[in-house]
Protein backbone atom coordinates (compact mmCIF):
# COMPACT_ATOMS: atom_id res chain seq x y z
CA UNK A 1 0.00 0.00 0.00
CA UNK A 2 2.83 2.35 0.93
CA UNK A 3 4.04 1.93 -2.22
CA UNK A 4 0.91 2.33 -4.21
CA UNK A 5 1.34 -1.40 -5.30
CA UNK A 6 -2.46 -1.34 -4.14
CA UNK A 7 -4.91 0.94 -2.48
CA UNK A 8 -6.85 0.93 0.97
CA UNK A 9 -10.23 0.31 -0.44
CA UNK A 10 -8.46 -2.95 -3.00
CA UNK A 11 -7.12 -4.16 0.72
CA UNK A 12 -10.33 -3.90 2.75
CA UNK A 13 -12.36 -5.41 0.19
CA UNK A 14 -9.98 -8.25 0.17
CA UNK A 15 -10.33 -8.71 4.02
CA UNK A 16 -13.96 -7.92 3.98
CA UNK A 17 -14.17 -10.69 1.57
CA UNK A 18 -12.18 -12.99 4.29
CA UNK A 19 -14.22 -12.17 6.65
CA UNK A 20 -17.25 -13.60 5.07
CA UNK A 21 -15.11 -16.66 3.96
CA UNK A 22 -14.89 -17.68 7.13
CA UNK A 23 -18.21 -16.25 9.19
CA UNK A 24 -19.18 -19.48 10.29
CA UNK A 25 -15.98 -18.72 12.80
CA UNK A 26 -18.15 -15.86 14.50
CA UNK A 27 -15.54 -13.59 15.03
CA UNK A 28 -17.24 -10.60 15.11
CA UNK A 29 -20.22 -9.24 16.56
CA UNK A 30 -20.39 -6.09 14.44
CA UNK A 31 -19.27 -6.00 11.02
CA UNK A 32 -20.20 -2.70 9.12
CA UNK A 33 -18.50 -3.29 5.27
CA UNK A 34 -19.78 -0.09 3.68
CA UNK A 35 -18.40 1.72 6.69
CA UNK A 36 -14.99 0.09 6.29
CA UNK A 37 -15.12 1.02 2.65
CA UNK A 38 -15.71 4.60 3.98
CA UNK A 39 -13.02 4.68 5.62
CA UNK A 40 -10.57 3.24 3.33
CA UNK A 41 -11.56 5.18 0.64
CA UNK A 42 -10.32 8.41 2.91
CA UNK A 43 -7.30 6.82 3.33
CA UNK A 44 -6.86 6.59 -0.46
CA UNK A 45 -8.04 10.63 -0.68
CA UNK A 46 -5.32 10.94 2.12
CA UNK A 47 -2.73 9.21 0.41
CA UNK A 48 -3.22 10.81 -3.28
CA UNK A 49 -3.14 13.99 -1.24
CA UNK A 50 0.18 13.27 -0.02
CA UNK A 51 -1.54 13.32 3.86
CA UNK A 52 -0.21 10.20 5.62
CA UNK A 53 -1.61 10.02 8.87
CA UNK A 54 0.81 7.53 10.11
CA UNK A 55 2.27 4.00 9.81
CA UNK A 56 -1.32 1.89 9.91
CA UNK A 57 -2.72 4.39 7.31
CA UNK A 58 -5.53 2.25 6.14
CA UNK A 59 -4.68 -0.92 7.49
CA UNK A 60 -7.95 -2.21 9.09
CA UNK A 61 -7.63 -3.76 12.61
CA UNK A 62 -10.40 -5.45 14.36
CA UNK A 63 -11.34 -4.04 18.10
CA UNK A 64 -12.36 -6.28 20.86
CA UNK A 65 -16.29 -5.47 21.60
CA UNK A 66 -15.64 -4.70 25.06
CA UNK A 67 -13.19 -1.03 24.38
CA UNK A 68 -14.92 1.65 23.61
CA UNK A 69 -15.42 3.07 19.89
CA UNK A 70 -17.42 6.46 19.09
CA UNK A 71 -18.73 5.32 15.52
CA UNK A 72 -19.58 1.27 16.78
CA UNK A 73 -21.78 -0.60 19.58
CA UNK A 74 -19.98 -2.14 22.76
CA UNK A 75 -21.26 -4.74 23.76
CA UNK A 76 -18.85 -6.42 25.94
CA UNK A 77 -19.94 -9.45 24.79
CA UNK A 78 -23.59 -9.32 26.78
CA UNK A 79 -27.01 -9.27 25.91
CA UNK A 80 -28.23 -5.53 27.78
CA UNK A 81 -25.77 -3.69 25.73
CA UNK A 82 -26.40 -4.88 22.20
CA UNK A 83 -26.94 -1.20 21.46
CA UNK A 84 -24.66 0.78 23.72
CA UNK A 85 -22.80 3.36 21.85
CA UNK A 86 -20.34 5.08 24.06
CA UNK A 87 -20.03 8.38 22.07
CA UNK A 88 -16.34 8.21 21.90
CA UNK A 89 -13.33 6.27 21.33
CA UNK A 90 -10.88 4.38 24.01
CA UNK A 91 -7.73 6.44 23.85
CA UNK A 92 -6.13 3.33 22.59
CA UNK A 93 -8.54 3.38 19.40
CA UNK A 94 -8.30 6.93 19.31
CA UNK A 95 -4.17 6.24 18.65
CA UNK A 96 -5.26 3.53 16.15
CA UNK A 97 -6.83 6.36 14.15
CA UNK A 98 -4.26 9.19 14.25
CA UNK A 99 -2.04 6.04 13.25
CA UNK A 100 -4.09 6.20 10.30
CA UNK A 101 -5.92 2.55 10.83
CA UNK A 102 -9.47 1.66 9.95
CA UNK A 103 -11.24 0.08 12.11
CA UNK A 104 -12.53 -2.76 10.60
CA UNK A 105 -14.90 -3.98 13.46
CA UNK A 106 -16.10 -5.10 16.88
CA UNK A 107 -15.09 -8.77 17.79
CA UNK A 108 -16.76 -11.36 19.75
CA UNK A 109 -15.68 -12.29 23.07
CA UNK A 110 -16.29 -14.07 26.18
CA UNK A 111 -19.23 -12.25 27.85
CA UNK A 112 -18.18 -9.69 30.25
CA UNK A 113 -14.27 -11.55 29.22
CA UNK A 114 -15.19 -13.57 32.36
CA UNK A 115 -13.88 -16.79 30.76
CA UNK A 116 -11.25 -18.35 28.80
CA UNK A 117 -13.19 -20.24 25.68
CA UNK A 118 -14.72 -17.60 23.93
CA UNK A 119 -18.40 -18.96 24.52
CA UNK A 120 -21.15 -16.52 24.51
CA UNK A 121 -25.02 -17.20 24.84
CA UNK A 122 -25.58 -13.78 23.81
CA UNK A 123 -24.07 -13.40 20.13
CA UNK A 124 -22.94 -16.95 19.84
CA UNK A 125 -19.44 -19.19 20.19
CA UNK A 126 -16.43 -18.05 18.20
CA UNK A 127 -14.77 -20.81 16.88
CA UNK A 128 -11.31 -21.94 16.11
CA UNK A 129 -10.39 -21.36 12.79
CA UNK A 130 -7.95 -24.44 12.53
CA UNK A 131 -10.46 -26.41 13.64
CA UNK A 132 -14.56 -25.47 14.11
CA UNK A 133 -15.45 -27.93 16.58
CA UNK A 134 -12.78 -26.46 19.28
CA UNK A 135 -12.13 -23.20 21.10
CA UNK A 136 -10.03 -20.48 20.19
CA UNK A 137 -9.80 -19.78 24.01
CA UNK A 138 -10.72 -16.55 25.65
CA UNK A 139 -11.35 -14.24 26.29
CA UNK A 140 -10.32 -12.62 22.93
CA UNK A 141 -11.12 -15.05 20.49
CA UNK A 142 -12.96 -12.97 18.25
CA UNK A 143 -10.00 -11.23 17.82
CA UNK A 144 -7.53 -14.14 17.69
CA UNK A 145 -9.95 -15.94 14.72
CA UNK A 146 -9.56 -12.96 12.94
CA UNK A 147 -5.98 -12.57 12.98
CA UNK A 148 -5.34 -16.10 12.36
CA UNK A 149 -8.00 -16.36 9.41
CA UNK A 150 -6.52 -13.47 7.43
CA UNK A 151 -9.25 -11.26 8.56
CA UNK A 152 -6.89 -8.82 9.83
CA UNK A 153 -3.11 -8.81 9.58
CA UNK A 154 -3.51 -7.04 13.47
CA UNK A 155 -6.36 -6.49 16.33
CA UNK A 156 -7.04 -4.69 19.44
CA UNK A 157 -7.56 -7.31 22.19
CA UNK A 158 -7.83 -7.66 26.12
CA UNK A 159 -6.09 -9.31 28.84
CA UNK A 160 -6.36 -9.72 32.75
CA UNK A 161 -5.41 -13.45 33.46
CA UNK A 162 -4.36 -14.82 30.11
CA UNK A 163 -6.86 -13.27 27.43
CA UNK A 164 -4.45 -12.22 24.74
CA UNK A 165 -2.33 -14.93 25.39
CA UNK A 166 -4.86 -18.27 25.61
CA UNK A 167 -6.33 -17.43 22.32
CA UNK A 168 -2.82 -16.42 20.61
CA UNK A 169 -1.92 -19.84 21.78
CA UNK A 170 -4.63 -21.88 20.52
CA UNK A 171 -5.12 -20.11 17.10
CA UNK A 172 -1.17 -19.76 16.10
CA UNK A 173 -0.38 -16.38 16.28
CA UNK A 174 1.82 -13.58 18.28
CA UNK A 175 0.43 -12.02 21.10
CA UNK A 176 1.55 -9.26 23.35
CA UNK A 177 0.50 -8.52 27.14
CA UNK A 178 2.03 -5.34 28.32
CA UNK A 179 3.40 -4.57 31.21
CA UNK A 180 0.04 -3.21 33.30
CA UNK A 181 -0.39 0.56 32.50
CA UNK A 182 1.86 0.59 29.47
CA UNK A 183 -0.94 1.63 26.99
CA UNK A 184 -4.10 3.59 28.65
CA UNK A 185 -6.89 1.04 29.31
CA UNK A 186 -9.73 3.88 30.07
CA UNK A 187 -12.61 3.22 28.20
CA UNK A 188 -12.40 -0.30 28.56
CA UNK A 189 -15.12 -2.90 30.15
CA UNK A 190 -12.93 -3.90 33.30
CA UNK A 191 -12.51 -6.52 35.38
CA UNK A 192 -9.34 -5.16 37.75
CA UNK A 193 -7.34 -1.95 37.43
CA UNK A 194 -4.66 -4.09 39.25
CA UNK A 195 -4.47 -6.81 36.05
CA UNK A 196 -6.06 -5.10 32.97
CA UNK A 197 -4.28 -4.42 29.99
CA UNK A 198 -4.70 -3.79 26.40
CA UNK A 199 -2.81 -5.64 23.86
CA UNK A 200 -2.20 -6.63 20.42
CA UNK A 201 -2.90 -9.82 18.42
CA UNK A 202 -0.33 -10.00 15.25
CA UNK A 203 0.35 -12.87 12.78
CA UNK A 204 3.82 -11.59 13.84
CA UNK A 205 6.49 -10.47 16.39
CA UNK A 206 7.58 -7.56 14.33
CA UNK A 207 3.76 -6.53 14.01
CA UNK A 208 3.27 -6.56 17.62
CA UNK A 209 6.39 -4.29 17.44
CA UNK A 210 4.92 -1.62 15.61
CA UNK A 211 1.64 -1.47 17.17
CA UNK A 212 4.10 -1.24 20.81
CA UNK A 213 5.20 1.91 18.70
CA UNK A 214 2.25 3.61 17.88
CA UNK A 215 0.89 3.16 21.27
CA UNK A 216 3.89 4.57 22.97
CA UNK A 217 5.18 6.37 20.03
CA UNK A 218 8.61 4.79 20.17
CA UNK A 219 9.82 4.08 16.90
CA UNK A 220 13.68 2.70 18.16
CA UNK A 221 14.45 -0.06 16.62
CA UNK A 222 13.51 -3.14 18.39
CA UNK A 223 16.78 -4.39 20.24
CA UNK A 224 16.83 -8.20 19.46
CA UNK A 225 19.08 -9.98 22.16
CA UNK A 226 21.60 -12.45 21.19
CA UNK A 227 20.17 -16.60 21.68
CA UNK A 228 23.14 -17.16 23.71
CA UNK A 229 22.32 -14.55 26.47
CA UNK A 230 18.96 -15.35 26.94
CA UNK A 231 17.60 -17.56 30.07
CA UNK A 232 14.40 -19.23 29.76
CA UNK A 233 12.50 -20.67 32.76
CA UNK A 234 9.94 -23.31 31.99
CA UNK A 235 8.29 -25.13 34.48
CA UNK A 236 6.83 -28.49 33.89
CA UNK A 237 5.10 -29.45 37.11
CA UNK A 238 3.09 -26.61 36.96
CA UNK A 239 2.15 -26.39 33.16
CA UNK A 240 2.48 -29.34 31.58
CA UNK A 241 0.27 -31.18 33.78
CA UNK A 242 -2.54 -32.59 32.49
CA UNK A 243 -0.98 -31.78 28.85
CA UNK A 244 -1.98 -33.90 25.87
CA UNK A 245 0.90 -36.16 25.20
CA UNK A 246 1.04 -34.72 21.18
CA UNK A 247 1.32 -30.90 22.43
CA UNK A 248 4.24 -32.04 25.10
CA UNK A 249 6.04 -33.35 22.24
CA UNK A 250 5.57 -30.69 20.04
CA UNK A 251 6.81 -28.21 23.16
CA UNK A 252 9.38 -30.37 24.17
CA UNK A 253 10.77 -30.15 20.44
CA UNK A 254 10.73 -26.36 20.59
CA UNK A 255 12.96 -26.03 23.75
CA UNK A 256 15.42 -28.53 22.14
CA UNK A 257 15.66 -26.35 19.21
CA UNK A 258 15.76 -23.70 21.24
CA UNK A 259 18.73 -25.37 23.16
CA UNK A 260 20.52 -26.47 19.74
CA UNK A 261 20.03 -22.49 19.17
CA UNK A 262 22.31 -21.83 22.36
CA UNK A 263 19.35 -20.45 24.57
CA UNK A 264 19.76 -21.61 28.14
CA UNK A 265 16.78 -23.89 29.64
CA UNK A 266 15.89 -23.18 33.19
CA UNK A 267 13.74 -25.94 34.78
CA UNK A 268 11.75 -24.76 37.89
CA UNK A 269 9.43 -26.34 39.99
CA UNK A 270 6.64 -23.41 40.69
CA UNK A 271 3.58 -26.38 41.76
CA UNK A 272 2.64 -23.37 44.71
CA UNK A 273 1.64 -20.61 42.06
CA UNK A 274 -1.77 -22.29 41.13
CA UNK A 275 -2.78 -22.35 44.84
CA UNK A 276 -0.96 -18.90 45.37
CA UNK A 277 -2.94 -17.46 42.55
CA UNK A 278 -6.50 -18.81 44.29
CA UNK A 279 -5.74 -17.74 47.50
CA UNK A 280 -4.37 -13.88 46.02
CA UNK A 281 -5.00 -12.87 42.48
CA UNK A 282 -8.72 -14.50 42.21
CA UNK A 283 -10.24 -13.13 45.21
CA UNK A 284 -8.50 -9.53 44.27
CA UNK A 285 -10.36 -9.75 40.72
CA UNK A 286 -13.51 -10.60 42.24
CA UNK A 287 -13.72 -7.92 44.56
CA UNK A 288 -12.74 -5.26 42.20
CA UNK A 289 -14.97 -6.50 38.95
CA UNK A 290 -18.59 -4.72 40.08
CA UNK A 291 -17.41 -1.75 41.05
CA UNK A 292 -14.96 -1.42 37.98
CA UNK A 293 -17.72 -1.99 35.81
CA UNK A 294 -19.78 0.09 37.33
CA UNK A 295 -17.66 3.02 37.00
CA UNK A 296 -17.05 2.25 33.43
CA UNK A 297 -21.15 1.61 32.38
CA UNK A 298 -21.45 5.22 34.13
CA UNK A 299 -17.97 6.59 32.38
CA UNK A 300 -18.97 5.81 28.97
CA UNK A 301 -22.54 7.11 29.07
CA UNK A 302 -24.50 3.79 29.42
CA UNK A 303 -28.48 4.35 29.64
CA UNK A 304 -28.39 1.04 32.33
CA UNK A 305 -26.49 0.28 35.65
CA UNK A 306 -24.74 -2.59 36.44
CA UNK A 307 -27.29 -4.56 38.58
CA UNK A 308 -30.03 -3.76 35.00
CA UNK A 309 -27.13 -5.30 33.02
CA UNK A 310 -26.54 -7.91 35.56
CA UNK A 311 -30.28 -9.56 34.63
CA UNK A 312 -29.60 -10.24 31.27
CA UNK A 313 -25.94 -11.85 31.89
CA UNK A 314 -25.58 -15.87 31.03
CA UNK A 315 -25.38 -18.00 34.04
CA UNK A 316 -22.25 -19.26 33.03
CA UNK A 317 -20.27 -16.64 33.21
Amino acid sequence: MRNGAFTALAYSDALLARCAEGAELNAFITLDPEAVRAQARAADARRVASELLGPLHGLPVPVKDSINTADLPTTAGTAALRNFRPGSDAPVVARLREAGAIILGKTNLHELSLGWTSSNMAFGPVRNPWDRTRIPGGSSGGTAAAVAFGMAPLGLAEDTQGSIRVPAALCGIAGFRPTTGRYPNLGCAPISELFDQVGPHARNVDDLALFDSVMTGDYSELVVPKLERIRLGIAPEFYFAGLDPAVAAVVESALERLVEAGVTIVRADIRELGSLVDAITLPVQVHDVVPSLRAWLSSSGAAIDFDEMLVEVSPDV
